[in-house]
């Protein structure tokens, strides 16, 4: 097929930011996660595909199934529609399993 460019589960990105190997970008209103450590203003390969464990906002209950988002000024992933200072955050997926409010970390279906 001559239109094909790849299947998808990763992408490269360039972030403005310096994001370590597992470390989350916002990509427009999506995110991804580094496959290895990435410089600041220097493309790198990035999931955006698949379920990881990412950091959750301590606070937040979050039911298996459920919407989440990422804050990236906080750097969590939460059930809150708008982000610290009422920033735009990003929609980051499902919650695969469920996390109470204690839990620090939360596995996450990413960009479904």
């Amino acid at each position: 097929m001559k239109n094909f460019i790849q299947h998808g589960q990763s992408i490269t990105h360039t972030p403005v930011a310096a994001v370590a190997s597992g470390g989350v970008a916002k990509i427009g209103s999506r995110i991804g996660v580094a496959v290895s450590n990435v410089a600041a203003g220097a493309p790198g390969t990035f999931a955006v595909e698949g379920v990881h464990r990412l950091p959750k906002l301590a606070g937040d209950a979050v039911g298996q199934g459920d919407t989440v988002r990422w804050d990236h000024l906080q750097g969590v992933i939460t059930t809150a529609t708008v982000g610290a200072g009422n920033a735009a955050i990003a929609a980051a997926g499902f919650a695969v399993t469920a996390a109470a409010a204690a839990e620090t970390f939360i596995d996450v279906k990413i960009n479904a």
